[in-house]
């Protein structure tokens, strides 16, 4: 994902700078000189990669629980 990418690191930072505070990829492009479909491609990229945490997460919280007898209070 950043190997093959054009932009430093310090303008994806930007970028995910302006993902996480929930800019829009058209205000992001203008405060950051950059085209709004490279600042829309880098969105989708994040929201891919959180997608992908997250399920991964949810996998690892369902399955089987086994649950005691014990009582507390």
């Amino acid at each position: 994902m950043l190997r093959n990418s054009k932009l430093s690191d310090y303008s994806v930072k930007k970028i995910i700078q302006c993902f996480s505070i929930d800019i829009p990829a058209s205000k992001g492009a203008l405060l950051l000189g950059k085209n709004r479909n490279t600042i829309n491609r880098w969105y989708g990229i994040f929201r891919q990669v959180i997608y992908r945490h997250q399920t991964a997460l949810k996998d690892k919280l369902l399955g089987r629980v086994e649950v005691d007898e014990s009582y507390f209070g």
